[in-house]
């Protein structure tokens, strides 16, 4: 009687065995699976697009306080390698100003030997006191989609893709006169640029 109960649980052991090990005594396949789908992370990798947008964020943002910097120290070397040339110097038009005229956007170009010349005009000692102050209230990042001429025509010298920010100044000359100056910026062959300055009438 005691060998036949011995015999009885040998074979009830041999039976449970398998359905708490698997088969090499390890963890079962299922939950090795599951183990590894709980280690591989949510996302394999960033969206393109987002990576794209953060990465000429990031460019921007660098080249802009060097901008500021510059502005500031009242770099003329430095300053000048941070323009794209020809730099479109028009005021902004508009597609509405376009529908009664147009706007010959080639005039408004000016080489970099001619940069020097105006470059007084576009650094003014208001320039020069609020560029350096600018904040995040003051820049803008142009829709990639905008259907404005003035920014698709910048478009034409910068990356494919890249992104156009813009920093818009406004405020009062010591005569009590409001106006206003901006520069454009893009990347141009991977860096970022100043590709536009404009003010309420022609710098050329």
């Amino acid at each position: 009687m005691k060998q036949l109960k011995k015999h009885i649980w040998l074979i009830l052991i041999a039976l449970l065995l398998p359905a708490v090990y698997g088969c090499n005594g390890n963890t079962t396949s299922a939950n090795k699976a599951d183990t590894a789908a709980a280690a591989k992370p949510a996302n394999d990798s960033a969206s393109p697009v987002a990576a794209d947008t953060v990465n000429n964020e990031q460019q921007f943002r660098l080249f802009f306080a060097k901008f500021k910097a510059a502005v500031k120290a009242n770099n003329k070397a430095q300053l000048t390698q941070m323009f794209s040339f020809p730099l479109q110097t028009l005021p902004q038009w508009t597609n509405d100003e376009l529908k009664s005229a147009p706007v010959d956007a080639n005039s408004g170009l000016i080489s970099q030997s001619e940069f020097t010349g105006y470059y007084n005009d576009i650094f003014t000692k208001d320039a020069v006191r609020l560029i350096p102050a600018s904040t995040e209230d003051d820049l803008s990042e142009i829709d990639k989609t905008t259907a404005e001429n003035y920014y698709i025509t910048l478009k034409h010298v910068t990356d494919k893709g890249s992104i156009l920010y813009e920093l818009e100044k406004q405020y009062t000359e010591d005569n009590g006169k409001e106006t206003s100056f901006g520069f454009v910026f893009g990347k141009v062959k991977g860096a970022y640029k100043v590709i536009s300055y404009y003010r309420p009438w022609p710098l050329k």
